[in-house]
């Protein structure tokens, strides 16, 4: 299971913003990246971490959409074989490259596959 392609369209459809895996070079006013940070386990259990980065060009916007991120990220156990999805909290992470307003919610999920 491509474990962040999953998570990204269940967070696309949760919160009609586009989701990606990679940040485009030609950015979007607002969007949401995806990228797993870490994990662990065997054979048939694992667990995911994610770093699911909320875009947008005001503060206020990157912080709504983190908002809307944690409210979905339950929605990810809804796919077969994910039987946990927790939001473990969301900081503030301004973009200096670009100038965009970002915040990053770190996602935990348990697959079993």
């Amino acid at each position: 299971m491509d474990i962040e392609r999953v998570a990204a369209q269940r967070l696309m459809d949760a919160t009609g913003i586009k989701a990606v895996l990679e940040v485009p070079k030609s950015r979007p006013s607002e969007f949401i990246s995806v990228e797993m940070t870490g994990g662990s386990g065997d054979r048939f259990m694992r667990t995911a971490s994610l770093a699911v980065q909320s875009w947008a060009k005001t503060r206020r916007r990157a912080a709504e959409i983190a908002r809307l991120v944690e409210e979905a990220t339950p929605d990810i156990a809804d796919e077969p074989n994910v039987f946990r999805a927790v939001a473990n909290g969301s900081y503030r992470w301004p973009d200096p490259d670009s100038g965009h307003e970002r915040y990053q919610t770190n996602v935990e999920l348990t697959v079993c596959e």
